[in-house]
């Protein structure tokens, strides 16, 4: 199912209903760059706070076009000439672009672009047009409470007295002697021209104090009224609502990020780090400073993480057989073993009725790569000892008593000896190596 801001509400609403259903999900970015410099790109001879801080520099430099992510659902067959069962697929391809309003007032946020992933993007035949135009908005979760509690506290006049500078005594005192005269006046609305932010912000400030008064922004002026208590009251509330309706538009994609977090679902990926740390930083917090924090963060974001890439690396008997773990080159060769062993009869994976597009999808688009990776997973595990996934259970203090163990919260990151981060938690209950 292919995504935009147009299609948005709709699929929302099938993303909630599904994942709390599925039995794990799979994840895939397209991003417009990975690191800035070649000292910059991590290397086997970083240190583990090295590697976390280059990774970091890339993922806050460089901004991402499209997440895919894929629900795999185990259907129990009611054939019993159709085996035991297969995996339902329902994949997302979300194009996703920062908000750039909120309720009409501009949001200016920055991210490089680098000429050769570009490149890349539009030798997949990405739409960079569809991107922008119809990119789904996206506001991270700490700058969404941030400003509603800012815009709030400016509403409701719940915030520190503003410091009038030198250059603005004058305008405050013209100010009140024109209120004075207004509430003597008959009239019900006085305009008042502002140059700028901070003399709304004033005008906002100094009508406050009077309970009969309330003030509204109209493109470069403001519109003072009178009214009673109750009236000028519920007009503030009304406004804080409004406010808060329109974070909330603006938040777009991160709230499938927090759907998704919330769900507590195993997270499988191919070479996952960029991809979590990503999905963490751009849809939900800034990235924490040190390496150990960020460990510690993601048990609580998403607790159970599965790369196809490091199960692929740390299998001798896999790598051997394959030769290779890049997903567009293995994934084809297991689908194929898959239908050989089947007869192409019974095949493991199919797709929902309502997302047969992603068959007909191409690499490099992050729905069907989610898929991809999803599907690979499956089938790795089935070469493995054919483990029946759904048992993987969505709540994270179980996982580590599977036959999986070995696999979870283990990224694949070659870093001198080790194949591996771990985003477990250590025997000491700290965070892990």
């Amino acid at each position: 199912m292919d995504v935009t801001k147009q299609t948005f509400q709709r699929a929302q609403r099938e993303f909630r209903d599904s994942i709390s259903q599925c039995d794990f999900v799979a994840m895939d970015m397209e991003m417009t760059g990975l690191y800035e410099t070649k000292q910059l790109t991590p290397n086997r001879q970083d240190t583990k706070d090295e590697r976390y801080a280059k990774l970091k520099r890339g993922v806050e430099a460089y901004g991402v076009a499209q997440v895919g992510i894929c629900l795999f659902t185990w259907v129990e067959s009611k054939d019993p000439n159709d085996g035991c069962g297969y995996y339902e697929a329902k994949s997302f391809n979300f194009n996703v672009f920062p908000a750039t309003s909120i309720g009409g007032v501009p949001v200016d946020d920055s991210f490089m672009c680098k000429n050769t992933a570009l490149d890349f993007l539009s030798r997949s035949s990405f739409d960079f047009n569809k991107w922008i135009y119809h990119g789904i908005p996206y506001l991270r979760t700490d700058d969404a409470d941030r400003m509603k509690a800012e815009r709030t506290s400016l509403l409701t006049n719940k915030r520190p007295p503003i410091e009038i500078d030198e250059r603005h005594e004058t305008f405050v005192k013209d100010l009140e002697r024109a209120l004075a005269v207004f509430l003597k006046s008959r009239d019900k609305v006085m305009k008042y021209d502002t140059a700028n932010s901070y003399q709304r912000k004033i005008i906002y400030e100094v009508v406050s104090k009077h309970a009969t008064l309330g003030a509204r922004s109209r493109m470069g002026e403001m519109e003072i009224f009178k009214g009673s208590k109750k009236a000028v009251a519920h007009h503030n509330s009304e406004k804080v609502r409004k406010l808060v309706s329109n974070i909330e538009e603006a938040r777009g994609f991160s709230t499938i990020i927090e759907a998704l977090s919330s769900a507590r679902k195993p997270v499988i990926g191919h070479n996952m780090p960029l991809d979590v740390m990503h999905a963490y930083s751009k849809f939900f917090r800034k990235l924490p400073e040190s390496r150990v924090e960020f460990e510690h963060e993601m048990q609580r974001f998403l607790p159970v993480l599965i790369d196809t890439k490091y199960i692929i690396e740390s299998t001798p008997a896999i790598k051997a057989k394959y030769g290779t773990s890049s997903l567009e080159e293995i994934a084809p060769m297991l689908e194929r073993e898959s239908m050989k062993i089947s007869d192409g009869s019974r095949e493991l994976i199919r797709h929902h009725a309502k997302f047969t597009r992603e068959a007909a999808s191409t690499m490099h688009e992050a729905g069907y790569d989610a898929y991809t990776t999803g599907a690979t997973f499956i089938r790795l595990l089935k070469l493995e000892g054919g483990l029946n996934l759904s048992s993987i259970s969505s709540s994270c203090e179980s996982s580590s008593e599977l036959v999986l163990y070995r696999y979870i919260n283990k990224l694949y990151q070659a870093l001198g000896t080790e194949l591996y981060w771990h985003f477990g938690a250590s025997e000491n209950g700290r965070s892990g190596s």
